[in-house]
């Protein structure tokens, strides 16, 4: 967590009485109007004693033709942040809550993620349409006949923003940082598909050399899989393999340490389409144009302001009084007035997302997989779901969303009174009886997720006669306490860095970094083993389908909903496609006049 000063010489914090916030942007310029400040100065103290009343009559006489003129001009209204964003290029977008930081190979949160995507750039992009994979750093690759090797080869011009070349040793020095098991990165799981790379992380062999990344000249980066991974190369679009300038790291000696000093503006070096200009916490990150970028020629917006607000109506209110461009959220209360009112401004987009209750299976009574099957049965989703979200989201009948990597699961989740109910009696707790005080955590500032929780609370009361306890937690906290397993049972999100069953799956592996539950089992394993060794995707999705159903039945998860995440966009803003991984290619936007 970062101090409340703020980073960033070239925009110094304003006083705590005058922050900015999307309601007072710094884009809106006040107007000057001859005739009020005239009227103010008449009645002010000072000028009642000096001036006449045949002197005030004769100046304001002459102030009237000015006066008139004013009235289209310097009395008119303010120019919101979006107006002014046509002339300047500069997008006001908001992001959900402020970034855990901006070391691209620790982001944990989806907020850190989007401008992390500003600033840096992989050897591959992602389009706006979520599938369509790009060149990046890596002007061409090709790929070995048995799906096991990439060969990239690196752009000539490709530079830091300090100027220096970005060279193939980059990237391998960076992809050692993110597997180094001192480092500890949370999403190092990312790289298991590399030969090797999961025993290096786990301390199992020391020599990385063993790993299946190598150089060949300054240009040219070998990277050899363990096993044929599809998705690979979309994954390599995401900010957890995109390079950092070791030697800034470094020189604030963060090559081990989160989120080093090294991140903050004015020290940041970064190879993206835009550079880190100034971060005042939970206010606003602002981002600039780089000129150093590789194809800086397309990249249209001059500069992008990333907004923090965890208050979602707070949110539509800025952006219905001109402050945003685009919104994180909308809440439920103003979906169906901007579908009737404002429909090309309502955009809804369903997400490779999957919203569950993490059981820690480390601890009792969650250590007991009757228990576990007891709640899970006991959840009505489809009920809560609707209650709750509307058409803001889908019930979820299995850990991974329907269609991900063209995988359709078996609906192996289910709602059952009678059978939870036996299942609690059989763990020695009938009608819950004996049954322990257990509490719930849930991110705070989420009426969504507020409600939800209460709606479970209910729920396993009545059908298990358990008393669940609510804790709403501050995002960040709520997070470190999970990865900590210092908790029972929690309400979580997961969104998919990749569209493919296999990165859900990854919550479930044993020892995996982001398996919270502490759950292992040797029949998920050996499927799971299935899916690596399939020759054929039809093979592969039959893995997957063995592994749902084991998890149905085991509960270290009891998956809820699936998101279908509504949010607004406004008509000045071009090039905007939603997709399913909320990917945004920051070079195909731009500002313009309303259509």
């Amino acid at each position: 967590a970062f101090s409340s000063f703020e980073f960033g010489s070239k925009n110094p914090a304003p006083p705590k009485t005058a922050k900015p916030t999307p309601h007072s942007s710094p884009h809106a310029l006040r107007s000057f109007c001859p005739l009020s400040s005239f009227l103010c100065l008449l009645h002010s103290a000072p000028m009642k004693k000096k001036l006449s009343r045949a002197t005030a009559l004769l100046a304001l006489a002459f102030s009237l033709p000015l006066s008139a003129f004013s009235l289209f001009s310097g009395c008119a209204r303010r120019e919101t942040a979006v107006a002014a964003g046509i002339r300047t290029q500069t997008l006001h977008i908001g992001n959900d809550t402020e970034p855990a930081g901006l070391d691209p190979q620790t982001y944990a949160l989806m907020a850190d993620g989007v401008i992390l995507s500003a600033l840096f750039e992989g050897l591959v992009n992602l389009a706006n349409d979520g599938t369509t994979i790009l060149p990046g750093v890596a002007e061409r690759w090709e790929l070995s006949p048995d799906g096991l090797t990439y060969t990239f080869h690196l752009r000539a011009d490709a530079r830091w923003s300090n100027g220096d070349p970005i060279t193939a040793e980059d990237f391998h020095a960076s992809y050692r940082r993110f597997l180094d098991p001192q480092f500890a990165s949370l999403n190092v799981d990312f790289a298991y598909p590399i030969a090797g790379a999961r025993d290096f992380s786990e301390g199992k062999t020391k020599d990385f050399s063993a790993v299946g990344v190598r150089v060949s000249g300054s240009r040219m980066l070998v990277i050899k899989l363990a096993y044929r991974a599809p998705f690979f190369l979309t994954s390599l679009a995401g900010v957890n393999f995109v390079p950092v300038h070791l030697p800034s790291v470094d020189k604030f000696d963060g090559r081990q340490r989160h989120n080093g000093k090294w991140t903050l503006p004015g020290n940041l070096v970064s190879n993206g389409p835009f550079l880190l200009t100034a971060w005042h916490q939970n206010q606003v990150v602002i981002v600039t144009r780089n000129p150093r970028y590789w194809d800086a020629a397309r990249v249209r917006l001059n500069e992008i302001r990333f907004y923090p607000n965890d208050d979602e109506a707070g949110e539509e209110r800025a952006y219905r009084t001109g402050q945003l461009h685009v919104t994180f959220r909308l809440p439920a209360t103003k979906l169906e007035t901007y579908r009737t009112d404002h429909a090309p401004e309502l955009h809804q987009t369903s997400l490779l997302h999957t919203a569950s209750v993490v059981f820690n299976t480390t601890r009792s009574p969650f250590a007991d997989a009757r228990v576990r099957r007891a709640f899970s049965l006991a959840i009505d989703r489809n009920r809560v779901t609707n209650a709750v979200f509307g058409t803001r989201a889908q019930p979820a009948h299995s850990l991974t969303r329907p269609g991900a990597g063209g995988f359709e699961p078996p609906a192996v989740v289910r709602h059952d009174i009678a059978e939870a109910r036996r299942w609690l009696a059989e763990a020695g707790f009938a009608g819950g009886r004996g049954f322990p005080i257990v509490e719930l955590r849930v991110k705070a500032g989420s009426s969504d997720y507020s409600a939800l929780a209460e709606a479970l609370q209910q729920m396993w009361q009545q059908t298990l006669g358990v008393q669940v306890v609510l804790l709403q937690m501050e995002k960040k906290t709520m997070v470190a306490s999970l990865y900590a397993k210092d908790f029972q049972l929690a309400l979580t999100d997961w969104f998919y860095g990749w569209n493919d069953p296999a990165h859900p799956m990854q919550l479930c592996e044993k020892g995996g970094p982001n398996n919270l539950t502490g759950w292992e089992d040797l029949r998920f394993e050996a499927a799971n083993a299935e899916v690596r060794q399939a020759s054929t995707a039809s093979e592969r999705l039959a893995a997957f389908a063995t592994m749902e159903g084991i998890l149905a039945e085991e509960a270290p998860y009891a998956p809820l909903h699936h998101a279908n995440k509504p949010h607004l966009v406004h008509p000045t803003v071009r090039g905007w496609r939603d997709n399913a991984l909320y990917q945004i290619d920051w070079r195909e936007l731009w500002l313009g006049a309303p259509q």
